[in-house]
This record gives C-alpha cells, sequence and structure tokens, in this order.
C-alpha cells in the first residue's frame, strides 16, 4: 500500500494520475465504488453528490442507482492546461447541481452551470480563469465560490446571488489576521452555517507554506460584516446543517474534532486507529459530509496513490464507523430530497 503523507507528493500523484484517467476516458458511470455507495442508501430520498478530480466527473447516487448525468465536465485538452479539482454541489433540496466547466482551451476560461434535474436545462452563472470549489447556501439562494483571476492575487471568496445574477468578491489576496498573513485556501469549499450567515473556511499562511497542511486554520466568515475571526488550527471545515458545530481535522490529518463557532466545546470526535476507527497509517481526505439530520456523518480514508478512499458512515449516536465502500470519488453532499 503507498500511503500519501505529504501534501506536495499527493498533488504531484494527482497530476500523472490525472493524465492517464483523462486520457482513458474514465467517468464516474465507469467506477465501482459509487455503484457500491448508492447500494448503502436504503431511503429514497436520500441523494449523495460524488465527485471524481480525475476527470472532474460529477455523480448523483440516490437508493442503490447511480442517476446518469449528461453534464459536459472534461477539463483536460491535449497541449493546454489545466488539471485541477473544482468541487460541485448538490442544492439543498436535491433538485439542481452546481459544476464547474471550461469555456475557453485559449485564453483559458472555466464556468460555474446549474443543471436542473427536473428540466435538464442549465445556467451559466460565473465565470473566470480558475475555479476550485463551489457551495450552495441553505436557502439555495447563494453560491459561495473560490477561484483565481488573472486581475487578482492569489485564491479569493467569491458570492453569487442567484436571483439577481450578483457577483461580489469578498476577499482580495492576503488577508491579515493578528500577527499572520494568510491566503484563502484551495483545498476545499467553504461551509454554511445552517441560517446562511457565516462560513467557515480554511486559510493558510502567505507564501510556500501555502500548500502545506500544516500552515492551516480554521476561520469564520461573518457575511454581513465580512470580518473573519481565527476559530483553530486545521484543515477541511464542515458546518453541521442542523446545529452550531463544525467539523474538522488536525493538520496532521489523524484526527477529528468538533467546535462551537463561539469557539467553545472544542472535543475530540474521533481519531485514527483507536476504537474501531481505521488504521493511522493513511491521512483522512476531503472534509466530512454530514447527513442532513446532523446525527450523522461520513468521512474519507485515503487508501493509496491512484486516489483510491475507503468511504465511512459514522453514526454519532453511539460513535462506531461502518464501512460502506472502497471508491473511486469524493462525497462531497448528503441531501434529503423531496
Amino acid at each position: 500500500m503507498d500511503v500519501i503523507c505529504d501534501e506536495h507528493e499527493a498533488q504531484s500523484v494527482i497530476r500523472i494520475w490525472l493524465i492517464a484517467a483523462l486520457m482513458a476516458g474514465s467517468g464516474i458511470g465507469q467506477f465501482q465504488g459509487p455503484s457500491r455507495l448508492a447500494a448503502s442508501i436504503k431511503d429514497g430520498k436520500t441523494a449523495l453528490l460524488v465527485y471524481s478530480s480525475n476527470g472532474n466527473d460529477v455523480g448523483l447516487l440516490t437508493k442503490g442507482v447511480v442517476l446518469p448525468l449528461d453534464l459536459k465536465t472534461q477539463f483536460w485538452f491535449s497541449g493546454n492546461c489545466c488539471l485541477h479539482q473544482a468541487i460541485p454541489s448538490l442544492s439543498p433540496d436535491g433538485s439542481r447541481i452546481a459544476y464547474v466547466r471550461v469555456t475557453s482551451v485559449k485564453p483559458r476560461r472555466e464556468a460555474i452551470n446549474i443543471y436542473d434535474r427536473a428540466t435538464s436545462k442549465e445556467q451559466e452563472v460565473f465565470q473566470s480563469e480558475m475555479i476550485w470549489s463551489v457551495s450552495w447556501d441553505p436557502r439555495g439562494d447563494r453560491l459561495a465560490v473560490i477561484a483565481d483571476k488573472a486581475s487578482e492575487p492569489g485564491h479569493n471568496l467569491y458570492l453569487l446571488d442567484l436571483a439577481s445574477n450578483a457577483v461580489s468578491q469578498v476577499t482580495h489576496g492576503r488577508i491579515r489576521l493578528a500577527d499572520r498573513t494568510y491566503t484563502v485556501s484551495n483545498h476545499g469549499a467553504p461551509s454554511w452555517n445552517s441560517v446562511g450567515s457565516q462560513l467557515a473556511m480554511e486559510l493558510r499562511i502567505a507564501g510556500e507554506q501555502a500548500e502545506n497542511s500544516t500552515s492551516s486554520v480554521i476561520v469564520l466568515l461573518n457575511l454581513e460584516t465580512n470580518e473573519f475571526v481565527k476559530l483553530s488550527e486545521g484543515v477541511d471545515p464542515a458546518w453541521s446543517p442542523a446545529q452550531d458545530l463544525i467539523a474538522f481535522f488536525e493538520p496532521s490529518r489523524k484526527k477529528c474534532f468538533t467546535i462551537r463557532s463561539n469557539g467553545n466545546e472544542k472535543k475530540l470526535l474521533f481519531a485514527l486507529g483507536e476504537k474501531g476507527f481505521p488504521s493511522r497509517s493513511a491521512l483522512l481526505v476531503f472534509p466530512v459530509v454530514w447527513s442532513p439530520d446532523g446525527r450523522e456523518l461520513l468521512f474519507h480514508q485515503w487508501v493509496d496513490a491512484d486516489l483510491i478512499t475507503d468511504v465511512y458512515r459514522l453514526d454519532l449516536t453511539n460513535g462506531r464507523p461502518k464501512f460502506l465502500s472502497r471508491s473511486e470519488v469524493q462525497v462531497v453532499n448528503w441531501r434529503e430530497t423531496k
């Protein structure tokens, strides 16, 4: 087993494997993991949005079924950049998918499209040179986006109001907190609180350390004041949709904690290698995914250098994890559909 222990190494492996996967024409429908994950869904109203950065592939899983989606998600073109993650998002009611596609190769332009499942119609809502992640607010009215533009340094946060088509840029390059300078991380999507007034985000120390998870902090952004408050050292924040509780990993990615938005009640939720949890030899990757009622969550553990992960379901009432599938995809959202 080849264990990825460093993000620089992981990104090099990703780039090599992405090219091989894309040349082979892989897609969600060709993977075995999503089918096994779909088989674990017992409720027909439950939907999981899954994503593979190998080919920028997006899939939707329901009870025993991987639903067909005809989305034009191809990122790689011969002789042109750029292979990177572009995390999609499923609307809170499960009716729409916001995903990233390429609109122009030279010059490079990417766009966010919203796909309506009922009508199969799509609408473009945002463009940039590079888009890293999309996150839907709890009412389905706005999108939080991490994107790069040539006119702005680094990665930045944008908010999209879908009713008015208004786009506001929230950050402009480096962010000063206390005595340190940070940049917006492009490794995960912003996570909304249940009322849409705050975002939990990952920032990284500016400079060469920006690609190292040990330089990461979890912050909260107040959307009324545009003020950041540092919450804790850590990576991959995920806000519970049912309560004021944020799950995140310590920078070493071997322990998962929860914390309140006021910074109180920081608690160890689980640690790898302890009390029935999987081995510490491979790291936790991707943010945890909360169930709609906040009583359960899914987490991923990196298996090997081919971007394969083990997906587990954790019942918070008894604290016991259940292995679901060895999968080639990341679970992004867990929704209850109408």
